[in-house]
């Protein structure tokens, strides 16, 4: 999750320098980190019913933007155009 910070508060720098966007990238780092912790709670604390319906949904939330840039990812590399064009 630190990378991901990192990334994200260099954005002002690398786009003033270098035209590099990497706002969304230091987000989807973090948000991968949070995941990452979570299924690591879920597994050391063994957690069990209301506690773990939570975390679960949490995870499952929070993993719904990697989701969608994984698709799009996909139906760019498939088609050769951004989705929405």
């Amino acid at each position: 999750m630190g990378i991901g910070v990192i990334t994200f508060l260099l954005v002002i720098p690398l786009y003033a320098m270098f035209k590099l966007d990497t706002d969304v990238l230091g987000l989807i780092i973090i948000d991968i980190g949070l995941i990452l912790c979570i299924i690591g709670i879920i597994r050391r604390k063994q957690l069990q019913g209301f506690k773990l319906a939570i975390m679960v949904t949490l995870a499952s939330v929070l993993s719904l933007p990697v989701l969608m840039l994984i698709v799009t990812t996909v139906i760019y590399l498939i088609t050769g155009k951004p989705l929405g064009e």
